[in-house]
Parts: C-alpha cells; structure tokens; sequence
C-alpha cells in the first residue's frame, strides 16, 4: 500500500485542516467541499483526516473510500450478488462504495463533474446515515455513516446551488503564496520522498495527540450548550448572506460548537462563531461579499493547537448491523465463477426508462424475468430447488434517459471588427439552450481568445444569471492565438462527455504555440480538439468580400459543419446547436 504523507506532516493550508477537523468532530455538519487549483494538497488533507478516525469497535484506521469519477450507480449504491445467488442459491447484495466508506471518509474528486443523479444519491445517504438498495425486488439497508469529502476546480465547472447547499462547509484553498512556507513545503515533501518512514516516525506524537483531540472534542461536543443568543447570532449572519434555507445557519452552529469543542472551551464564544462563519456561509450565499466584508484571518486557528485531553474517551458505539435481506429467490448453477470481478463501465449509468436488455457484463442490474426465459428457452426445465442457469443466460436492463450535453462556446475575441456581434450571438444562443433544456440539464460554458491567450469567461454553468454577468465587460483586440485557444478548448472537453464545440472566428492565427508557423499549429491542435468532443460547429466570421477561406478549411479538419456568421441570427444558431445534441 503507498506511504501517505500524515496530516501533520502538510505544511500550510491551515483553514482546511480546521475545517475537516470540525466535521471529524460533529459528522452531522455534512462534509466538507474543497474547491482550488490542483496541487494544492486537497486530496493528501482529505487521506489524512481519514487516518485520525479510528474505526468504531477496532483497532485499525477507517476507510478511506474514493469515488471514481466514472462510477455507475450500482457501484455506488450496491447490487444484486449474482455470482452469490448462482453459485449458492441465495439472494444477497453485494455492498456499494457508500456502505463500504461507513465509519471513514468518502472523498469525491471533481464531485462538480460527476451525474447529477450519483450527487443525489451520495449526499441523500451522507444526510441520513445510511442507504438503501432496491434491485429486482429485493430490498436491504446499509449502514453508511461517513465523513463526505469533495473537491472541485471551478474552472471546469460549477456545482448546481441545490448540491452546494448541501455540503455542510466550503474552503477555498489555493497556492502556498508565501516564500518560506513554499520553501517549508517542498523541503517536507522532498524529505518524505526520501526518507517516508523519518517521516512517519517524526510526526507520530502529533498524530496521536490529534487523533486523541479529536475524540476529546466529541465527548466534550454535547456538553457545549447552544443557546437563543447563539440562535440569535448565527440568524443575524444567515439573513445578511441572504440565505434562502437554514442549512447554513445549523451548519455555522454546528461548527462553532465543534469549534469549542476543539479548544476546550466551556461555551461558544463569539470568536467562534466568527472563525466558522465563512466555511458555512460562503458557498450559499447569493451574493458575494466583498473583500472588507470577508473575516480577517485568525492566526493559526488549526490542528497544530489541538488542547488533547490526558486520556481518550471511549468512541460512541457503532449502529447495529442491518438485517439480512430476503431469500425470496432461488438461482442454482456452477457454471459462473463467483470470483469473475463485473467489467467497470466507463461512464455513469443515467437514470432513465428500460429500452430492452443485453448480454450481462456487470454494468447494469440483472432483468431476473428476461435471464429466466432465456434460460427456459435454452431448454431447461423448472425443478423444485430452481432454475439452472448458464453464464449466456444472464440478461441485464438496457436504459435510456436524459443525455447532459455540454457546450464550449469559443469566441475570437482579437481584432476589433464584429467582436461584440460573437459575443451577442454566443450569449442569446447559450440562453437559448438553457431556456429550453431545463429538464435535459445542459450546460454551457463561453471561453474567448485575443492577445497571447485565453479566457474562461464563463464556466460551465445552468444558470443564465451566470452569463449576463460573465459577458457584462469582456476585453477585446489584440493578436489572434487560435492554436492555443483551439488546444485550451480541447483540454477543457476531455473532462465532458458529450461535449459540442460553437467555434466562432476567422481563422487568421498570427500567433504560434512552440514557434512553428501560427496556421499549421492551428490545424494540429483540431486533431486534439476533434478527440475531446463529440462534434463541432464553425461560424465564418470573416469579413467579405476578399477572404481566405480558413473558417472552412478548420471546420473541415474539425468534422464540422462551417455555417457564415451574416447567416446566423440567435435562433437558428441554437436551433442547429439542439439538433446537434439530439443527436443519439
């Protein structure tokens, strides 16, 4: 198993250490949402904190689960067991990510990019502790009491404001900014690349000594009283931000009191309903505070300062184990080898209707009544201890639902002639699209090109507020860096699928990438672009009535349709954009 670098061990990022801390404390403030940069630490954190939980009624660590990001739903929630329900005959089912993180942490890297669906089905069980598996008429509920962590890069989209409401507290990490604590921070990790186990050795009293804070701050938690002063404070804070519901203003007392807690305090002070005011409220709010508004720093408010008590006491008792399911189903064969792991899909499993059924490959839920016939059809009869299966008899749903497209509009934004026309036709066109697609959940997103690169104006969003704002002053002029902006785009919609490609421009690049010749570079960054996206539409912005032509020929090495710009107006643009997306 790798060696991780300890909890104690990171240097900096002092704000998201307490936060984990508090929700290690109080799990009931409901996960931690850590958006940055990458390299920021978030995962090595999120590991971390999981080695200070041991696992209630043992000795070892909990578990630290991660959610890929192509995980279907059975995987997440569970499954029927069928090499169990072949091989002996019985009903079981087998237990998904969410029961097997119970008791540690589940960690949710770009939760931002995962279906809509599986963030509904993850935060449903955060919030209540447990999980629920229905397939083919059979019915089980699992333990899953986990600490939720998820991290997202906001430049490769937002979070639906539903979902972020949901997570009990936000950090925004970013990079160390100071030179000592960079020089502190690569000199740390260097050692542990070198010598992992000084590491380990070095900081083992500190990650006793948190590990023992911790479990203090919990049996000191319920001593802490929160009072109508209390109640009082936190509403006074919720209405400024303007929040609509109240899980802001239980998730900020909630983590003043864990705070408390923490240091030892006999009540909540207003100290720490200050401290914890941003990691609750700032992703809620429906407005921005501005930066006289936001909280001054605290010092060193994090775990190096843990106050643990002289003795640890006894964890809370873990639930008691769920009853087993029915065994109203009876399989019997041993022509499946129960230990054949199922083939893991490559992209999440879409609620919809069932279309029909296929061959079984372990990505979908088994059709008991189709795997049955199929098996009657082979010829074998119905007996009293069952039916006799074969591997070729397994049949499992085929479904079909609703397909969340993503659309890059990509605006040339050099030059000055027709610039603001793109951007008006972009806009009314990504309104179109949201307007109209409110129960297929598009998103769009906007990113320009001028100078000596490129701009995310606007990430990938589903809220048409986001782009009357993003497009309210965009800068333009300047030289053309189509190659860049063409291979920018390309990296953008390797993470969305299905992605389509609005290219609006025309085509005269006149800066280079690696110093080659501008048209060229431009040409070989469509190969990558044609990759990333499932297609592409290119409208000829270049001026009449001499022109050269090089709209047409990117949309050809595009595999695109190339459509001029004094054609288009907004609604024929998003009409071909939508029947583009329609398309299965």
């Amino acid at each position: 198993m790798r060696t991780m670098l300890p909890f104690s061990a990171v240097v900096g990022q002092d704000e998201l250490k307490l936060a984990l801390v508090l929700v290690a404390i109080d799990p009931t403030i409901g996960g931690v949402l850590i958006t940055g940069d990458r390299g920021t630490a978030k995962s090595t954190v999120a590991r971390g904190i999981a080695a200070l939980l041991p696992r209630t009624g043992t000795g070892e660590a909990a578990p630290f689960v991660e959610l890929p990001l192509g995980a279907t739903e059975d995987r997440l929630v569970g499954s029927l067991d069928v090499s169990k329900a072949l091989r002996d005959g019985i009903t079981a089912l087998r237990s998904g990510l969410l029961a097997r993180a119970h008791g540690g942490v589940l960690y949710v890297d770009e939760v931002n990019l995962l279906a809509d669906h599986l963030v509904d089905l993850l935060l449903d069980a955060a919030a209540c502790g447990s999980v629920t598996i229905e397939r083919d008429g059979v019915s089980a509920t699992e333990s899953a009491q986990f600490m939720l962590i998820g991290t997202m890069n906001p430049e490769e989209g937002e979070l639906r404001p539903q979902f972020l409401d949901r997570f009990g507290l936000c950090v925004r990490v970013g990079a160390l900014a100071v030179r000592e604590t960079r020089i502190a921070a690569l000199r740390q990790r260097l050692l542990f690349d070198d010598q992992p186990q000084s590491v380990l050795e070095e900081t083992l009293p500190a990650e006793q000594a948190l590990r023992a804070g911790i479990l203090a701050a919990r049996e000191r938690l319920g001593m802490i009283a929160i009072t109508d002063a209390h109640l009082a404070a936190v509403a006074s804070q919720a209405i400024d931000a303007q929040l609509a519901g109240i899980r802001g203003d239980l998730a900020l007392v909630k983590a003043a009191r864990a705070l408390a807690a923490w240091e030892g305090a006999p009540e909540i002070l207003e100290e720490h309903i200050r401290r914890t005011t941003e990691f609750a409220l700032s992703h809620r709010m429906r407005r921005r505070r501005s930066a006289s508004e936001s909280r001054p720093s605290a010092g060193n408010p994090g775990p190096d300062r843990p106050g643990a008590p002289k003795s640890a006491p006894n964890p809370p008792p873990r639930p008691a184990d769920p009853a087993p399911p029915r065994n109203d189903m009876r399989l019997a064969t041993n022509l499946v080898d129960p230990d054949q792991p199922g083939r893991r899909n490559s992209q999440a499993v879409a609620p919809g209707r069932v279309i029909g059924t296929s061959a079984f490959d372990g990505t979908g839920t088994l059709a008991i009544v189709e795997t049955l016939t199929a098996a009657v059809n082979r010829g074998v009869r119905v007996a009293a201890e069952g039916v006799a299966l074969a591997a070729a008899d397994l049949q499992q749903h085929e479904r079909r639902g609703p397909r969340n497209s993503h659309v890059l509009f990509l605006v040339d934004a050099s030059g000055s002639m027709a610039v603001q026309r793109r951007l008006n036709l972009a806009k009314a066109a990504a309104l179109g699209l949201l307007n109209s697609n409110y129960q297929r959940r598009d998103e769009v997103s906007l990113m320009t090109f001028r100078g000596e690169g490129t701009d995310l104006v606007l990430p990938f969003t589903r809220q048409v507020a986001s782009i009357e704002q993003a497009l309210a002053q965009v800068p333009s002029g300047g030289r053309t860096p189509l190659a860049r902006a063409l291979l920018d785009a390309a990296q953008l919609l390797r993470a969305r699928e299905p992605a389509l490609l609005v290219l609006l421009t025309d085509g005269r690049a006149n800066v280079s990438v690696n110093g080659g010749d501008p048209w060229e570079e431009s040409l070989a960054a469509c190969a990558s672009l044609r990759a990333a996206c499932a297609g592409a539409l290119v409208i000829d912005c270049e001026p009449g009535p001499v022109t050269l032509g090089r709209a047409r020929v990117l949309a050809g090495s595009l595999g695109a349709e190339s459509v001029a710009l004094e054609a288009l107006d907004a609604d024929n643009l998003t009409l071909r954009i939508r029947k583009r997306l329609d398309v299965p």
